[in-house]
């Protein structure tokens, strides 16, 4: 979702208000809405670089990557947790052509209510139709979070922590790496750390290194939401450049996990 901006009228336009009740406390819904953007923020349609890219609040702005690419969608104007958060909202144009973006979290029985308002459309230049896109937008996008919600298992009542499910994914060394030749030193190898820190970004990566520094096996430790599973499968053999360029070949294995260290 963007818009060309430049001012163009001083009338005032409706703000965006658009509502989601979901299943968590508000610290919670809180969290899983700002910690996890880049888990259920559908980037394939709303955003500057599509599926390939991930996002993520860093250092109180709002910015997607795709590799050496960045682009900041918005700068926070106010951070009060459990209560709400505001910032700018530009994605695609530069902090002068911003529209203002605030969420609240307000408890709502064992659930909480996440109210989305969109205001500023007076600085656009088509502001009548930038506030029919973002109309049309953000019940998808608020929709998206409803739907991670309940595939994280926050729904199990106010205060749950979120559940899920363990994967271990086995990285070897793969059939375009030459014989001989370290894993480590291929020029594809950053990309490998790349595809980790958006696992990372996701809130989905609990740790990762080799396991035999010799031939350049691995492994990562991965905790996602319930049913993510086929959506792992296909980041790992197709998200990962260092095995879609046959230096590391991955296999995805469902991991049991009975204990942890919280338990």
């Amino acid at each position: 979702m963007t818009a060309e901006t430049v001012p163009s009228t001083s009338h005032p336009i409706a703000p965006v208000r658009r509502e989601v009740r979901v299943r968590c406390d508000a610290d919670t819904a809180f969290e899983l809405f700002t910690a996890h953007l880049g888990a259920w923020w559908p980037l394939g349609t709303h955003s500057v670089f599509g599926a390939e890219g991930s996002v993520a609040f860093e250092d109180g702005t709002v910015v997607e990557r795709r590799g050496a690419d960045t682009a900041v969608w918005g700068t926070v104007l106010r951070w009060e947790r459990p209560v709400g958060f505001a910032m700018t909202w530009h994605p695609g144009q530069g902090p002068e052509r911003a529209t203002e973006v605030a969420v609240e979290f307000t408890p709502d029985g064992e659930g909480t209510l996440v109210t989305l308002t969109h205001t500023g459309w007076e600085r656009l230049a088509e502001p009548e139709a930038a506030r029919a896109d973002y109309d049309r937008g953000w019940p998808l996008v608020l929709g998206r979070l409803e739907q991670w919600v309940e595939r994280a298992g926050a729904g199990a009542g106010a205060g749950a922590e979120p559940t899920g499910e363990w994967f271990a994914l086995h990285h070897r060394p793969g059939p375009g790496l030459a014989d001989g030749g370290s894993v480590f030193a291929h020029p594809l190898f950053r990309e490998h750390v790349a595809f980790l820190h958006r696992l990372q970004e996701r809130g989905w990566l609990v740790a990762a290194g080799p396991v035999d520094a010799a031939n350049g096996a691995g492994m990562a430790v991965v905790h996602i939401p319930v049913g993510a599973g086929p959506e792992l499968d296909e980041l790992a053999r197709t998200d990962d450049r260092s095995v879609t360029g046959g230096v590391l070949s991955v296999t995805v294995q469902p991991w049991d996990v009975r204990f942890t260290a919280a338990d």
